[in-house]
């Protein structure tokens, strides 16, 4: 009986303790959070004092990071935090910013090396096809033949050389063609200048193959008239209109024309540059042909040398 009893009261003795030890833990997690809750109210308080003082120049706020120099210490009350690795958000918004500013000059640096690369591949590609034209102009123009054409037609009669040549057309047989390299003969070229669209002019090429002296003879001449001065026959050309055909060399000129060198003039004894050739026994061929253009505020001019020696008996004049 006692000892059920005691038994009894040792169990509602351990019960007692086992209650206390719990109510204990409750008050010290209570008086630890009590503590914490004092001691940000006394550090809240302090800092308002001290800014009322004078002694700091910031308001504890601690959404912001932006203090003075001593406030920026991990150890003061104002900038510590429970985690110092971390970022506050305006960091983070200033960071994205940064780097969104950097890749914007980055694209802004590839579009203007990208834009600056075309251009210099344009202007290269415009300077190699200048260059390669000019070969084949002074290629094609030094390669001028000799060639003389009668004609058995009543209403256009005489023998004439088929050398065109004034300010605005220049014809002429020659060996070298841009077309018909493949074929063996001769050629009729024509340069001419024709007016474009909104008032520009284009230097445009026509290849003919010759292979008739008639056919070629109507295809030049127009007609034949006779000087009221000297009583010779004048030459009167076709005139050169643009076909489709045709390939343009030079286009958007603001001006273009042809001259012919003459180094043994009459009226000079110093050799000058004529806008016509008229052609004659003694100087059947220019010694030089020059083409000078301009493109708005560029200008420009090639010299193309004539090669050609034979002097045919030409007993006409041309126009």
């Amino acid at each position: 009986m006692k000892s059920g009893i005691h038994d009894a009261g040792f169990s509602k003795t351990q019960g007692i303790g086992r209650t206390g030890e719990r109510v204990e833990k409750s008050w010290s997690a209570i008086r630890g959070s009590g503590d914490w809750v004092i001691g940000r109210f006394v550090d809240r308080q302090s800092v308002l004092v001290a800014a009322h003082l004078g002694q700091v120049d910031a308001v504890y706020r601690p959404e912001s990071r932006i203090l003075n120099a001593e406030s920026r210490s991990p150890n003061h009350p104002i900038t510590r935090s429970p985690d110092p690795a971390g970022f506050t958000l305006f960091e983070v918004l200033l960071s994205i910013t940064l780097t969104g500013l950097v890749m914007l000059a980055l694209l802004i640096g590839i579009r203007v090396a990208n834009r600056a690369w075309r251009t210099g591949e344009a202007r290269l590609r415009l300077v190699h096809s200048e260059a390669e034209r000019n070969a084949f102009v002074v290629q094609q123009i030094s390669s001028l033949v000799p060639y003389r054409v009668t004609s058995n037609d009543p209403n256009l009669p005489g023998t004439f050389t088929v050398l065109q040549a004034n300010a605005g057309c220049l014809r002429f047989v020659s060996s070298y063609s841009s077309v018909y390299r493949s074929r063996t003969g001769l050629v009729l070229v024509e340069y001419g200048i024709v007016n474009a669209a909104r008032g520009n002019l284009e230097v445009a090429l026509r290849e003919t193959p010759v292979a008739d002296n008639d056919i070629l003879y109507h295809m030049l001449v127009l007609k034949v008239l006779a000087d009221p001065d000297t009583g010779l026959p004048v030459i009167h050309y076709q005139p050169f209109s643009l076909r489709p055909t045709d390939l343009l060399l030079m286009t958007g000129l603001s001006d273009a024309w042809f001259e012919y060198l003459d180094l043994h003039p009459p009226e000079s004894k110093a050799p000058i540059w004529r806008l016509d050739w008229p052609g004659t026994d003694e100087k059947p061929y220019p010694a030089a042909i020059r083409l000078r253009w301009r493109r708005g505020v560029q200008a420009g001019e090639s010299i193309m040398p004539v090669r050609a020696k034979f002097e045919p008996p030409a007993t006409t004049t041309r126009e």
